[in-house]
């Protein structure tokens, strides 16, 4: 019998806190008068900081690139060169959005593709690559940032296919 009581006391108090809850007139209300005062932000930090700050721009303007993630398609022996090539045609007529890589690693050649922060954000291209190349899988590489710029060639291209729209 005490558990119904406290079953049922616990049911009021809750039942009567969420009615206390606003309205949705109450909250536009008062979401618009904070859009109409426009209102002034004091920082107040360490000159230390902004040292910190400089020093580590300083130290990151200076390098080139990124370490992140590709998709390798393809690896063969010093022999394979052409078939490297051929692979990235193949990959570049499926996949025309993605850049694709032709690398030497002593003694191999390698084709990877795509240019990812992440392991996770290459997931979705090498759930594509599988059904054409199905022995595909993430690399960890070093990415530079000129590799990020779209080159004049697919620049044009890309002005091509929205003049054909």
């Amino acid at each position: 019998m005490q558990y119904v009581k406290i079953v049922i006391l616990s049911f009021f108090i809750l039942f009567g806190i969420s009615s206390n809850a606003q309205f949705v007139g109450d909250v536009q209300n008062s979401y618009e008068q904070s859009a109409d005062s426009l209102g002034e932000v004091n920082i107040i930090q360490d000159a230390r900081i902004q040292e910190l700050l400089d020093t580590d721009k300083m130290i990151n303007s200076k390098d080139p690139g990124f370490l992140g993630y590709r998709i390798q398609i393809f690896s063969g022996k010093s022999t394979d060169r052409e078939k490297a090539f051929e692979i990235k045609k193949e990959f570049n007529e499926l996949f025309p959005e993605e850049r694709a890589y032709v690398v030497y690693k002593a003694p191999d050649f390698r084709v990877s593709v795509g240019d990812f922060r992440s392991k996770i954000e290459s997931i979705e291209l090498k759930k594509a690559c599988l059904k054409f190349f199905p022995n595909c899988y993430p690399v960890k590489t070093y990415i530079l940032f000129s590799d990020l710029i779209p080159n004049q060639q697919e620049v044009d291209e890309g002005i091509l296919d929205e003049e054909n729209k």
